[in-house]
This record gives structure tokens, sequence and C-alpha cells, in this order.
């Protein structure tokens, strides 16, 4: 199975993220603004994220294997 973190960045490469909330006084009634920066920020929260518990499952691992 493919990583689905992998198919969401092959996805992103070729379109842009926005954001779209609604507001009647706006001409097309929402409010549209880019979320590449936050799209860009949650990747690589998740990809920091699951290196950590990688090298925490090794600790544990090792601490397991000494005692």
């Amino acid at each position: 199975m493919e990583d689905r973190l992998t198919v969401i960045k092959d996805k992103k490469k070729n379109s842009t993220v926005y954001y779209s909330k609604y507001n009647p006084a706006s001409e097309l009634m929402y409010d549209i603004e880019e979320a590449e920066e936050d799209f860009l920020w949650m990747v690589y929260e998740i990809e920091r994220v699951r290196n950590e518990n990688m090298h925490l499952r090794e600790f544990v691992d090792h601490i397991k294997r000494t005692i």
C-alpha cells in the first residue's frame, strides 16, 4: 500500500490549495485565500512526527533488548 502522504503530495504538485469561506458581502459570496503555506507546514509536521515516532520506537526496542 502506498504511503498516503506521498499520494497527497503527488496530487498537490499540479494544483493549488485554497481556503474558501462563505461571505454574503463578497462579490462571489465567498472569500478565497491561498493555503499553500499551511499545506506545506502540515506536510512538514506530519513528516517530523513520523520521524520522531520512528526514533522513539527504535529507542524502546533498544531498551527492551537490553533489559
